[in-house]
Protein backbone atom coordinates (compact mmCIF):
# COMPACT_ATOMS: atom_id res chain seq x y z
CA UNK A 1 0.00 0.00 0.00
CA UNK A 2 1.44 3.27 -0.95
CA UNK A 3 1.51 6.32 1.47
CA UNK A 4 -1.32 8.53 0.02
CA UNK A 5 -3.60 5.26 0.56
CA UNK A 6 -2.45 4.39 4.21
CA UNK A 7 -3.23 7.40 5.27
CA UNK A 8 -6.70 8.14 3.16
CA UNK A 9 -7.17 4.81 5.54
CA UNK A 10 -5.99 5.87 8.70
CA UNK A 11 -7.03 9.72 9.04
CA UNK A 12 -10.08 11.19 10.10
CA UNK A 13 -9.28 13.74 8.30
CA UNK A 14 -7.57 14.16 4.70
CA UNK A 15 -7.05 17.17 2.78
CA UNK A 16 -7.76 17.71 -0.68
CA UNK A 17 -3.93 18.15 -2.27
CA UNK A 18 -1.90 20.88 -3.46
CA UNK A 19 -1.17 22.05 -7.39
CA UNK A 20 1.96 20.63 -8.68
CA UNK A 21 2.56 23.99 -9.37
CA UNK A 22 2.86 25.24 -5.17
CA UNK A 23 4.66 21.84 -4.55
CA UNK A 24 7.53 22.80 -6.97
CA UNK A 25 7.61 26.52 -5.54
CA UNK A 26 8.20 24.44 -2.07
CA UNK A 27 10.75 22.99 -3.34
CA UNK A 28 11.99 26.28 -4.90
CA UNK A 29 11.40 27.93 -1.91
CA UNK A 30 13.76 25.78 0.19
CA UNK A 31 16.28 24.61 -2.83
CA UNK A 32 15.33 21.13 -2.41
CA UNK A 33 14.00 18.02 -4.25
CA UNK A 34 11.35 16.44 -2.08
CA UNK A 35 11.10 12.44 -2.06
CA UNK A 36 8.29 11.12 -4.58
CA UNK A 37 6.74 9.01 -1.51
CA UNK A 38 6.37 12.82 0.25
CA UNK A 39 5.94 14.82 -3.05
CA UNK A 40 2.78 12.63 -3.46
CA UNK A 41 2.08 13.14 -0.37
CA UNK A 42 1.44 16.67 -0.99
CA UNK A 43 -0.02 16.35 -4.30
CA UNK A 44 -2.63 14.24 -3.43
CA UNK A 45 -3.45 15.05 0.09
CA UNK A 46 -1.05 17.90 1.89
CA UNK A 47 -3.33 17.25 5.06
CA UNK A 48 -3.42 14.19 6.96
CA UNK A 49 -3.06 12.79 10.14
CA UNK A 50 -1.24 10.20 12.12
CA UNK A 51 -3.12 9.75 15.71
CA UNK A 52 -4.72 12.50 15.48
CA UNK A 53 -1.35 14.72 14.75
CA UNK A 54 -1.27 16.43 11.31
CA UNK A 55 1.66 15.58 9.19
CA UNK A 56 3.14 19.18 7.54
CA UNK A 57 2.16 20.19 4.55
CA UNK A 58 1.80 23.70 2.56
CA UNK A 59 -0.15 25.63 4.67
CA UNK A 60 1.04 29.07 4.61
CA UNK A 61 -2.42 30.10 6.55
CA UNK A 62 -2.01 28.24 9.61
CA UNK A 63 1.92 28.64 10.55
CA UNK A 64 2.05 25.71 13.02
CA UNK A 65 1.26 23.67 9.83
CA UNK A 66 3.37 25.14 7.12
CA UNK A 67 6.45 22.83 6.14
CA UNK A 68 8.55 26.46 5.12
CA UNK A 69 7.36 27.78 8.24
CA UNK A 70 8.73 25.02 9.93
CA UNK A 71 11.75 25.05 8.44
CA UNK A 72 12.95 28.13 7.26
CA UNK A 73 15.95 29.56 9.08
CA UNK A 74 16.22 26.26 11.45
CA UNK A 75 19.30 24.81 12.66
CA UNK A 76 17.97 21.39 11.36
CA UNK A 77 17.28 22.43 7.95
CA UNK A 78 20.72 23.96 7.45
CA UNK A 79 22.33 20.57 8.24
CA UNK A 80 19.82 18.90 5.65
CA UNK A 81 16.85 17.56 7.79
CA UNK A 82 13.48 18.52 6.81
CA UNK A 83 10.85 18.27 10.01
CA UNK A 84 7.99 17.01 8.78
CA UNK A 85 5.99 15.98 11.51
CA UNK A 86 5.87 15.45 15.23
CA UNK A 87 3.73 14.12 18.43
CA UNK A 88 4.09 13.59 21.74
CA UNK A 89 4.81 9.67 21.13
CA UNK A 90 6.91 9.47 18.27
CA UNK A 91 8.90 13.04 18.80
CA UNK A 92 10.11 15.23 16.01
CA UNK A 93 10.32 13.52 12.92
CA UNK A 94 12.54 15.02 10.03
CA UNK A 95 13.40 13.41 6.26
CA UNK A 96 17.08 13.91 4.72
CA UNK A 97 15.70 14.90 1.26
CA UNK A 98 18.80 13.62 -0.53
CA UNK A 99 18.42 10.39 0.49
CA UNK A 100 14.52 10.03 1.69
CA UNK A 101 15.55 8.33 4.76
CA UNK A 102 13.63 9.36 7.89
CA UNK A 103 15.46 10.16 11.49
CA UNK A 104 14.11 11.64 14.59
CA UNK A 105 15.61 14.37 17.01
CA UNK A 106 18.50 12.28 17.77
CA UNK A 107 19.80 12.27 14.12
CA UNK A 108 21.76 9.33 14.79
CA UNK A 109 20.58 7.06 12.61
CA UNK A 110 17.81 6.54 9.94
CA UNK A 111 14.46 5.03 11.90
CA UNK A 112 13.11 4.37 8.59
CA UNK A 113 14.24 4.86 4.95
CA UNK A 114 11.39 6.25 3.76
CA UNK A 115 8.37 8.44 4.75
CA UNK A 116 5.82 5.41 3.32
CA UNK A 117 8.50 2.79 5.71
CA UNK A 118 8.15 5.53 8.96
CA UNK A 119 4.15 5.91 8.27
CA UNK A 120 3.73 2.01 7.85
CA UNK A 121 5.94 0.92 10.99
CA UNK A 122 4.05 3.46 13.22
CA UNK A 123 0.46 2.32 11.94
CA UNK A 124 1.33 -0.78 12.72
CA UNK A 125 2.99 -0.80 15.99
CA UNK A 126 -0.75 0.33 17.38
Amino acid sequence: MNLVEMLKDHSSVVGQGQARKKVYELEARLNIDLPKDFFDYLVNLNYAEIFDEPIYGINPEIKRLDIYEQNKHTEHFRYGFLMVFSNDIDGTIYIRPDTSNVYNASFTSPIANSFTEFVANVLKEA
